[in-house]
């Protein structure tokens, strides 16, 4: 889990009045007869390959910052990064009453937004790329979608991952944003930079309550490659 490495193209240090290559823009979503209004940023010339870039369980597309600003994957590549429903810089719809039931992602759903994001957006032959709950998903994707993508890129994926969905990620009785991103931060390599483990403890702790947890309901729950029929 975390954000990629800096790159030595990357736009951490810049001079003061530069304007970085990321754009941002929203785009509505139809899943499951309900508008989102998912928030997009992408970096790249409009005719390059499409990149659909998937953050992790709990956190948002600031994940994806340093790829974004790699020229030497941007020269290629039009790499796009979203945050899901209920992450990072979306608005909860107005059409349903959201919070009457607990955030909970499923399989199904999960596959299927990224589906009508790539729709939304009218990508073709694009790459896919996800880590983490985004890199297990590209088993779904690629046995329920196997026309849509030219390329399915699953980081840290795994066909089963038991045992993360528990309660005390999201509890009346402790600081679930602090105990979110300490749970990240005991996965991270030790031999990182300790400017990347902060990054990531700080991308973390800007989820809303109950989101991280019900992300994990995917991953640690319903996601079942060796059982799925």
């Amino acid at each position: 889990m975390g954000t990629l490495q800096r790159t030595a193209n990357s736009d951490l240090e810049t001079e003061p009045g530069t304007v970085g290559p990321i754009t941002g823009k929203y785009v509505h979503v139809d899943v499951d007869r309900i508008d989102y209004r998912i928030y997009v940023e992408e970096s790249g010339p409009d005719d390059g390959i499409p990149l659909l870039c998937q953050h992790t369980a709990g956190c948002n597309n600031q994940e994806w910052r340093h790829l974004l600003a790699n020229d030497d994957i941007t020269d290629k590549f039009r790499v796009i990064a979203y945050d899901l429903p209920f992450h990072g810089k979306f608005v909860p719809p107005t059409s349903n009453d959201w919070w009457d039931e607990d955030y909970e992602l499923d399989v199904e759903q999960f596959a299927a937004t990224i589906v009508s994001i790539a729709d939304a957006l009218d990508l073709e032959d694009l790459i896919y790329m996800g880590s983490s709950m985004g890199g297990n998903i590209t088993l779904e994707l690629d046995d329920w979608y196997p026309d849509r993508f030219r390329a399915l890129i699953g980081l840290e994926c795994g066909a089963y991952s038991p045992g993360f969905h528990i309660d005390w990620l999201d509890h009346p009785h402790v600081n679930t944003t602090e105990v979110n991103a300490y749970s990240c931060w005991g996965l991270m390599a030790k031999q990182s930079p300790e400017q990347t483990h902060r990054e990531t403890m700080y991308l973390y702790e800007q989820g809303a309550t109950g989101v991280f947890k019900g992300d994990l309901y995917y991953y640690s729950v319903d996601h079942d490659a060796y059982n799925r029929e």
